[in-house]
């Protein structure tokens, strides 16, 4: 596991209808990934440690008997409940991934692959989405190949 995150600052604040595209490599033998999507990290708190406020934590877990599981959670200074949901985003860990983000107005949307779908995942927002600065990930990834950050058109 990455004792330091992937860290990527957002170019603007995040509006509703803004994706964020990942497209990476896990390691073979990969046990946890995750991806943040933190508010500012105050000064006091050094880089490699989580940040008190995270407006979304997804989280995927492979357990020892091949079976895994995606977790949403929040964090504002204490980690908040966990939701936990059936892993059908990473089918192989020997393959790229491709995941985007989506905010919306109350929900984070989560899709794989592409968006020409219903949402994989949705988690509710608790933290206000433009006050997010910050994507990090964390654990067991090869490599990143691509973070781009997609805004709708803000003269629509």
């Amino acid at each position: 596991m990455s004792k330091r995150p992937f860290t990527a600052q957002l170019p603007r604040t995040p509006e509703y209808g803004d994706e964020i595209l990942i497209r990476g490599k896990l390691k073979s033998d990969a046990r946890n990934f995750s991806v943040n999507f933190c508010l500012p990290r105050p000064a006091q708190v050094p880089d490699g440690q989580s940040p008190p406020h995270i407006a979304y934590h997804f989280r995927t877990i492979f357990h020892d008997d091949g079976s895994s599981a995606v977790i949403h959670n929040w964090k504002n200074s204490v980690w908040q409940a966990e939701t936990v949901e059936e892993n059908y985003w990473m089918v192989d860990r020997n393959e790229k991934f491709t995941l985007i983000f989506r905010f919306h107005e109350e929900v984070f949307k989560v899709f794989a692959e592409d968006t020409q779908h219903t949402p994989d995942y949705e988690f509710g927002h608790q933290l206000p989405v433009e006050a997010i600065t910050l994507i990090e990930l964390w654990d067991d990834i090869e490599y990143v190949e691509e973070i781009a950050f997609k805004y709708r058109n803000a003269d629509r």
